[in-house]
């Protein structure tokens, strides 16, 4: 089985951020090559609930 390098990053990212409120990291449709990340902004912040989403591409190499 050969593991691509995006499936590896991919899965370091998630585990990197999955208990994490403020930060959520997920596939944009099927692929891991589209990313949605969305940020919440922190409470005592000047973003305090705000919420930012990034649409992340990633070219084909």
């Amino acid at each position: 089985m050969i593991i691509i390098r995006e499936e590896t990053d991919y899965t370091e990212a998630i585990e990197s951020y999955k208990n994490d409120p403020y930060i959520i990291l997920e596939p944009w449709g099927r692929s891991i090559d589209h990313l949605r990340l969305t940020i919440i902004g922190k409470k005592g912040t000047p973003y305090a609930e705000g919420k930012f989403i990034f649409e992340i591409k990633f070219p084909e190499r």
